[in-house]
């Protein structure tokens, strides 16, 4: 456990101690904020409420996600740090999850940068608070399994822009192609999309509709990716 932490708190401050971390901050803040003035509505006696900007936020996250984790396993690959991690005293899965956890931590910390444009909604009326805590938690959840994919990617390759290419067109495929795919299935296939859909499981958290399902789902979905990952990273053993 204590070197899971450690790579963790390693990971967390490497985003903080490059220009990358702050420059994915800074663009995630900008994108929302043109999707907040072109989407919401801030003429008098309208109800205060971004429902519409964060419902668009899971296709932006698609691309700004895995900038973050993009250089998790690239770089290490790249720096030909990787095989010195191979033969410290730590497991590929402490590795992958102490990875994944401090990319988390950034990505909370992004998060919560956001928050200034509900507060700033206040000037407009009072939000719904309840509904925008929802909404971050559905964000909070679809964000790890992004993360979870991204990691994943990483895995493959030490060129970090590939690795985000690769997490990118995942991603968008995954917000997407649950909407397109329920529309031409149906019977047992209909409900197994429709089960594992995240686009759909995040509306209902935005909507307030948060239940154990949407838990296990995005659960079960970040924790195959991370399976993927370490069984990536296992294999590079034996090369």
């Amino acid at each position: 456990m204590r070197a899971t932490i450690a790579i963790m708190q390693r990971e967390l401050l490497s985003m903080f101690c490059t220009p990358i971390g702050y420059v994915v901050i800074a663009g995630f803040l900008l994108i929302l904020g043109v999707l907040v003035i072109l989407t919401e509505g801030f003429e008098p006696g309208q109800p205060a409420t971004l429902r519409n900007a964060f419902g668009l936020m899971p296709f932006i996250l698609a691309f700004v996600v895995p900038a973050i984790a993009m250089r998790t396993l690239s770089e290490e690959y790249r720096n030909g740090t990787i095989e010195g991690m191979m033969t410290a005293p730590i497991s590929d899965a402490q590795l992958v999850l102490g990875k994944f956890l401090g990319s988390a931590a950034f990505y909370a910390v992004m998060l919560a940068t956001s928050l200034i444009y509900p507060i700033l909604m206040q000037v407009y009326g009072s939000p719904d608070w309840g509904a925008v805590f929802s909404t971050y938690v559905g964000l909070m959840l679809i964000g790890l399994f992004f993360l979870a994919v991204s990691i994943f990617t990483s895995s493959f390759s030490s060129n970090q822009i590939i690795a985000w290419i690769t997490a990118s067109v995942l991603l968008a495929s995954f917000a997407v192609g649950g909407f397109l795919l329920v529309r031409h299935v149906g019977g047992f296939w209909r409900q197994l999309i429709q089960r594992a859909n995240v686009m759909g499981r995040f509306e209902e958290a935005a909507l307030g509709l948060f239940t154990t399902g949407s838990l296990v789902c995005f659960g079960a979905l970040a924790g195959l990716f991370l399976f993927l990952t370490i069984k990536v990273v296992e294999s590079r053993r034996w090369r």
